[in-house]
């Protein structure tokens, strides 16, 4: 089965490969070195200099986490709702007392620089913003370098974070250029690896806003970026999922981000093109390269999704409000404009039974 949703997507050999090597223990010094080695690996990635590290759980858990680590019960946070999970942004910052300050568009409508500002002279005194880059739902993506332009020359303490699970490593982001405080991504979108692993970057602003709990508070990341300073892990590593992600990050710098942000734009290009004249439309408004998500008047979603699954090929589904509505492809994750066309093709062949 070729996995084409975004999210898990295909792991490639080379990375299982690294997986099956000899535990090594997490308190030795093969252990720092591959740490280190990772660490360089994901400032690549994210295009900086600033703290990085990684930490045990899915995409989820890593925003929750840094959501919970960087702001305060009863500090005044905007979050951008947008989908699925943009929304759960929402709803776990009020489990957390945030005073969350919502802006919400209706699914796959994005937002603009200017109504965002014009959102965030309401909001009054805010310490931080959550930008989801990419909504996975939906496939809708939003301007961040402009945002966080526009956003740091008006708030210059202004916190911003950024959910980047569905657009770091697969489209253009530079954490250090564009002002970015706080990144998350996870290891099975562009990393190419099995789920289980977060990553993050934080800029100095944003580690000088973590605090010391009890060092037994597993989703406080001062632990995690005090102990990534000497390579190490506050908690028993997945040493495992860690050679997966060092394997990933070394071909992604061997084969070089603008040379993967290419072939994202040549596998979105080439499925579009494909599939519109078929009858398809692109869902949102201001549709990501990373993924496409689409609606087919006539056709039973589902029931293709489980011909296409038939044939060898796992696509994913609307959520929610959306399900049964909506088909979605990843164009990231190793994926080529081969395996695009081969699904386009299958689509037809449906299409014609």
């Amino acid at each position: 089965m070729l996995m084409l949703s975004p999210g898990p997507v295909p792991v490639p050999d080379f990375v299982t490969a690294a997986m099956q090597k000899p535990m090594m223990h997490h308190r030795s010094a093969g252990f720092a070195k591959l740490y280190d080695q990772i660490r360089a690996g994901l400032r690549y990635l994210f295009q900086t200099e600033a703290a990085t590290g990684t930490v045990i759980g899915s995409g989820t858990y890593g925003v929750e986490m840094a959501m919970y680590s960087l702001f305060r019960p009863s500090e005044r946070v905007v979050i951008l709702n947008m989908g699925k999970f943009s929304g759960r942004w929402v709803e776990y910052g009020e489990v957390l007392g945030l005073d969350v300050y919502e802006i919400k568009q209706p699914w796959g409508k994005a937002f603009g620089t200017a109504e965002l500002m014009h959102e965030m002279q309401a909001a009054g005194e805010v310490a931080g913003i959550i930008l989801t880059h990419c909504e996975t739902s939906t496939g809708v993506v939003i301007d961040v370098e402009e945002m966080a332009f526009a956003l740091r020359r008006a708030y210059p303490n202004l916190l911003i974070m950024v959910d980047g699970i569905t657009s770091i490593g697969a489209v253009p982001f530079y954490f250090d250029a564009w002002g970015i405080d706080a990144a998350i991504i996870a290891s099975q979108k562009a990393l190419m690896s099995p789920a289980g692993l977060a990553a993050y970057a934080l800029s100095e602003r944003a580690q000088s806003s973590l605090q010391a709990t009890q060092p037994g508070d597993f989703r406080n990341l001062f632990y995690y970026v005090q102990t990534a300073a000497q390579n190490a892990y506050p908690y028993t590593a997945p040493v495992q999922l860690l050679y997966a992600a060092e394997a990933a990050l070394a071909a992604i710098v061997r084969q070089g981000l603008p040379s993967i942000w290419n072939q994202v734009h040549q596998c979105r290009v080439a499925f579009r093109k494909g599939v519109v004249p078929l009858g398809a439309k692109i869902y949102p408004e201001s549709p990501s390269e990373s993924l496409t998500a689409i609606t087919w008047e006539g056709v039973d979603l589902p029931a293709m999704q489980k011909g296409l699954a038939k044939a060898g090929y796992w696509l994913a589904g609307g959520q929610a409000e959306l399900k049964g509505k909506i088909v979605r492809i990843t164009h990231f994750g190793g994926v080529t404009v081969e395996m695009m066309e081969a699904v386009v093709a299958e689509m037809k062949a449906l299409l014609e039974q």
